[in-house]
């Protein structure tokens, strides 16, 4: 699926991958889905014709951003004397958080730098689009999967042609910004998923937070009552169902490019079962991160699986008394494992003078100081270790994401411009499996096919 057609929505929790995008753009570019009244159906109706058409797609938008580029040299009615910046942070406390930071380094590397926003599944279409009226900002802020489908179009420079780098940078963060082993983007934070808990609710039980599987199996039903269900997460038909379900394929043994796998099958099984016991509500189907905050915050969950960046929303709902811990793992002593959330900064193809400029704003944006700003304004973990302990003590409330992010990972590391088509039969099977339509080895096999086509 490509750039454009996917909706990108973001993080992702950011986040963060936003507002049931996916359905628009599928709507958008297929007519029977305007006339489908569920995902699913949806879903089925566009069936393999969206992955043959993205990729004529894709390779017509690379085809039209190369030869734009070529053609132009992309100077078209820039400022000497601004830089400029877009990604979709256009909402508190990051947007504030961003600003500051822009203006303090735009005031060390002397220039001004002009941020703007725009909304999470608008970003990489407009950006395109720019592209191809040679408009391009001077720093491109992209959610992390969507690098390397976007290094493809060559709309992008190597940071290590400008002067910039990932040195510092957590090895499994700076893996975020590479596509083919070039470095192409730089993450000043990142953020992940864990475990939320009411410490109210499992008080009254007199239970405590799970740790494997089974525990939260148990632990779910026993918080289960007319008044809450015991947990919930977001296995909607997009992006963002596709990102929390690897914090559970992932520990399992399992793996994005064996879908089809038993480890696969034990991990989709669980959600099926916190589903089919209810424990978790049928709902978990359509709803997004942000909704499963609110259920939370509203007193109709147990727990909830989510991520740092909802942390102030939490804090600020009165007589909640919350926590968090790791996801729990199958097994006792099994490492724990999530998808790296989170965006990274690249610099599209300008000027030369404009791209080392560029590179120094990077650069900027990347020191402790400004990661450990921004990271404690917004609820995230400074990439760079040594900015991560000092701000580690003043993060008492998410020291777990701390950890987490650790031991996370790029969604991208083994599949790079796949992953798109390989979450979307993620998340078909996820449906599909929690509606009854089929088992979950059943679903997985179908969805391990529909990524792999021909194969």
């Amino acid at each position: 699926m490509s750039l454009a057609s996917k909706g990108l929505t973001a993080s992702a929790d950011r986040r963060k991958i936003r507002s049931r995008s996916s359905r628009r753009t599928f709507e958008m570019f297929d007519p029977h889905c305007r006339n489908a009244s569920t995902n699913d159906s949806c879903n089925d109706a566009i069936g393999g014709r969206v992955r043959t058409q993205a990729r004529t797609r894709r390779r017509t938008l690379a085809a039209a951003v190369l030869c734009a580029l070529v053609a132009s040299g992309c100077t078209a009615g820039r400022d000497p004397e601004q830089l400029t910046f877009m990604d979709y942070h256009g909402e508190e406390p990051m947007r504030s958080a961003m600003d500051a930071q822009l203006a303090r380094c735009g005031e060390e590397i002397g220039i001004r730098v002009r941020h703007y926003s725009v909304t999470g599944d608008q970003l990489v279409p407009k950006a395109l689009r720019m592209a191809s009226s040679r408009s391009l900002p001077d720093v491109l802020m992209l959610d992390n999967p969507d690098v390397p489908e976007f290094a493809t179009t060559q709309a992008l420079v190597p940071l290590n042609q400008v002067g910039a780098s990932a040195d510092g940078i957590a090895p499994n963060i700076a893996e975020t910004g590479r596509y083919q082993g070039e470095l192409y983007g730089v993450a000043p934070t990142v953020n992940a998923l864990a475990l939320y808990y009411n410490r109210d609710i499992l008080e009254r039980v007199g239970a405590r937070p799970p740790q494997t599987w089974e525990e939260l199996a148990a632990t779910a039903r026993v918080l289960t009552t007319p008044q809450h269900r015991g947990i919930g997460f977001s296995a909607y038909a997009s992006f963002e169902g596709a990102y929390q379900f690897l914090a559970f394929l992932w520990p399992g043994g399992a793996d994005e490019r064996a879908l089809d796998s038993p480890q696969a099958a034990g991990a989709l099984r669980l959600w099926v079962d916190l589903v089919r016991s209810g424990s978790a509500p049928q709902s978990v189907l359509s709803w997004e991160q942000g909704d499963v905050k609110n259920q939370f915050t509203a007193g109709n969950l147990a727990m909830m699986v989510n991520g740092s960046w909802q942390a102030a929303e939490l804090r600020k709902t009165p007589g909640l008394n919350w926590g968090v811990v790791p996801i729990p793992v199958p097994r006792l002593g099994d490492p724990p494992a999530t998808a790296l959330g989170g965006e990274v900064m690249t610099i599209p193809k300008t000027e030369p003078w404009r791209e080392r400029k560029a590179a120094d704003l990077v650069t900027c944006m990347n020191t402790d100081r400004a990661q450990i700003a921004v990271a404690s304004a917004a609820d995230r973990v400074p990439s760079r270790p040594e900015a991560a302990a000092q701000l580690r003590p003043q993060a008492e409330d998410i020291e777990v994401f701390y950890d987490t992010v650790a031991v996370a990972r790029a969604r991208t590391q083994h599949l790079g411009t796949r992953w798109p088509d390989t979450a979307r039969a993620m998340w078909t099977a996820i449906q599909s499996a929690i509606s009854g339509n089929a088992t979950p080895e059943q679903a997985l096999k179908t969805a391990q096919e529909q990524a792999n086509p021909g194969s």
